[in-house]
Parts: structure tokens; C-alpha cells; sequence
């Protein structure tokens, strides 16, 4: 089975992928075409976090081509080490905490006091102006206290859509590149959600 998911917004190259797996037997392949680096890594990720191989192939007319294999795999699932996480999800909707200068430093000094808790959120989800957050400068304060958090094992995520349209898709340093329906999945399976 192929599916054309060329052109479409997020998060439907993604609903579009989970209705054709769903519909698909096993032992089949589903072909998924998309045109944009975010769909590309958000198909490949979905498909993947439900058990399935994925291969990329690039096709000639700058699409891409995403083989999801559907069928029976083995696998040895390793022991995750979750007690130094909260089951929790920190949702940044800005790169400020406030504004101007000020707000600047205290999301800096917040992100970086996380680092030193017990426990720590299990995942962050930037959306709107925090896609700044991950696109900073190398020399940012901020680059290097995410990159602290994702060492520790911290999922970081950036709005696919945000990183587009604010033009910094390209300059992602940290983390990974998110979807409107993996955020709403993250959302509402943790104990909860801390918004800054």
C-alpha cells in the first residue's frame, strides 16, 4: 500500500500513517511519500515507536520515500532506569519566562535548576517562540543546559509547524523534531503537565 501525504500539515502525514497501518495486514509494507524534513522524521518516529522498522529512501523529485514494514519483530526490551523521572511533561510555549532580558535569564536559570532535582520531567515540548529555544546560537547559554537535560535522557521536542514557520527548521542544535499528534500523546499519557 502507498499513500501520497505530499502538501499536508501537521499532524496528517501522521493520522494519515497510523489509519493505513491500522487498515494494513500484517507481514505488509505501507509506502508513505512526504515532502518536508518534519513529516519525514515524524512518520519514521511514529512508525518506530510502535514497533515497526522503518527505511528512508530519497526519491528524485526532493520527496521522500518512507517504507514502514509491518509484521512480527522480536525484540528484547531493555529495563528503562525511570527513577530519576517524573512521569511529566514541561510544555514551553515561549523562550521567556516573561519578558525581554529578564525573562531570557530566568528561563535559563529554571532549565538549569531542573538539572540538579532528584528527578527530573521525562520529556519537554517546545511550541511557539520556545522553537527558539532549541535553534539558539552553539555559544548559548541555553543550548548547553538543554544538551545537560538530553544527556540526562530527557526527550526534548520542537513543534514541527513552529520550527517552519518561525524559518528555523534547519538550525535545530537540540532535540528532535515533534508533531501535533505525538505532543497530544505525550500530553495526556504522563502523570501531568507543567507549563512554563
Amino acid at each position: 500500500m502507498k499513500i501520497d501525504c505530499s502538501g499536508l500539515a501537521c499532524p496528517e502525514p501522521v493520522l494519515q500513517t497510523k489509519k493505513a497501518l491500522e487498515a494494513l495486514p500484517n507481514d505488509s509494507i505501507l509506502e508513505v511519500v512526504v515532502d518536508n524534513l518534519a513529516s519525514k522524521e515524524n512518520v519514521v518516529r511514529f512508525a518506530q515507536n510502535g514497533g515497526f522498522e522503518a527505511r528512508v529512501e530519497a526519491m528524485a523529485d526532493g520527496k521522500t520515500l518512507v517504507s514502514i514494514i509491518k509484521g512480527f519483530t522480536c525484540k528484547v526490551l531493555s529495563e528503562e532506569k525511570s527513577e530519576q523521572f517524573l512521569d511529566k511533561t514541561l510544555f514551553l510555549k515561549s523562550n521567556t519566562v516573561g519578558e525581554g532580558e529578564l525573562g531570557a535569564k530566568l528561563i535559563v536559570g529554571f532549565l538549569k535548576s531542573a538539572l540538579e532535582l532528584p528527578k527530573i520531567p521525562k520529556r519537554i515540548i517546545c511550541v511557539n517562540t520556545a522553537v527558539y529555544l532549541t535553534t539558539a546560537d552553539e555559544n548559548s547559554p541555553i543550548i548547553e543546559v538543554l544538551q545537560a537535560l538530553e544527556a540526562k535522557g530527557v526527550e526534548i521536542y520542537s513543534c514541527g509547524v513552529c520550527l517552519e514557520f518561525y524559518g528555523v527548521s534547519e538550525k535545530l542544535k537540540v532535540g528532535k523534531i515533534g508533531n501535533a499528534y505525538g505532543t497530544i500523546e505525550m500530553l495526556f499519557g504522563g502523570e501531568g503537565t507543567i507549563s512554563l
